[in-house]
């Protein structure tokens, strides 16, 4: 049978499917149902600074009568922040003693120096690996895109620094040169990139006249053709892991990303509509695998990257009549 080991983040997993930060990874029933359906790694529900920020504010403001003082309300707010981050480091030591598989905590934050204190916390932990979620939503017109870029490889070079561990990124694609966003987070030392983070849209409901969340969160199997654009343009030239996310559905799709040079895939909404297709990805993979003679993924992977094929400018290519007219 087919090998289909292999390695992400400097982590040796048993296969290349992990199951992405998601309501299945926020408690740990859900993750021991992880890992029995065969994950090969699990990201920890997303940590999220900016809902701690407004769920505390909601508490000082319910107190406020108690919290005259400007000491006694800062206390409050502290404590109240320590709760939610230990409650989130509970989960990741119960994770660590229960799993037998890699466990990567998951941060998103909004101020550089609480990406760099949760860094820290996390590690002492026992994650093996971190996955920060960097999107900044460039809505100052003041602001530039080389600003935008520029602060983007600052705080890949800061988590650099500041971490022990592997790091990883998640990124969204609108850069205006995503290929040289992915080459300077690569230059700056992280150790793996996340392609793409699918981020909630905003909708309105027109009754109440609230701003609200888009009513399906989830992707469609349709939607992992950005993800194999650029893993297929990037991996033979960044040394850092790429790992595929959004639209990950089938072992089909699976198959695709590793031929484009993915060293791992995260599955979300299909795994959250049926845990069991992580057990049939690896089994169709291990099937393909068996069917064309290939060892191992290390005997395959970037085999259909850019620099591998003759034809590599197919990537590139965007626009329907050049299709038509083979331009």
């Amino acid at each position: 049978m087919s090998d289909i080991s292999t390695k992400y983040l400097s982590l040796e997993l048993e296969n290349p499917v992990l199951i992405a930060s998601s309501p299945l990874t926020s408690d740990i029933k859900g993750l021991v149902r992880c890992q029995d359906a065969g994950a090969g790694a699990v990201v920890l529900k997303s940590i999220f600074e900016e809902q701690i920020e407004s769920q505390v504010e909601g508490e000082v403001l319910a107190n406020e009568q108690y919290l005259a003082h400007s000491d006694a309300a800062s206390y409050f707010e502290a404590v109240s922040k320590d709760y939610y981050v230990n409650r989130y480091l509970d989960l990741l030591r119960q994770a660590k003693k229960e799993l037998s598989i890699p466990v990567i905590a998951s941060i998103n934050c909004t101020n550089l120096s609480t990406w760099v204190d949760y860094i820290h916390v996390f590690e002492e932990a026992g994650a093996d690996a971190l996955e920060l979620n960097y999107y900044p939503i460039a809505a100052d017109a003041d602001t530039d895109g080389r600003t935008v870029d520029r602060r983007a490889v600052e705080f890949a070079t800061r988590v650099r620094q500041a971490a022990t561990k592997p790091v990883s990124i998640k990124i969204g694609y609108k850069y205006s040169s995503l290929a040289n966003i992915i080459r300077s987070m690569d230059l700056a030392g992280v150790d793996g990139l996340v392609l793409f983070n699918r981020f909630f849209r905003p909708d309105i409901d027109i009754e109440s006249m609230t701003l609200s969340q888009a009513a399906n969160p989830l992707s469609s199997s349709h939607e992992y053709a950005e993800s194999l654009r650029w893993i297929g343009l990037m991996s033979g030239e960044v040394k850092c892991d790429l790992c595929a996310s959004t639209g990950i559905h089938s072992g089909d799709t699976v198959i695709k990303m590793l031929l484009a040079g993915a060293a791992a895939v995260q599955v979300c909404t299909a795994a959250m509509k049926d845990i069991s297709v992580v057990g049939r990805m690896c089994d169709d993979l291990r099937s393909w695998m068996d069917r064309h003679g290939l060892d191992d993924v290390a005997s395959f992977r970037g085999r259909l990257a850019q620099e591998n094929m003759s034809q590599g400018g197919l990537w590139e290519r965007t626009q329907y009549i050049k299709r038509l007219l083979g331009e």
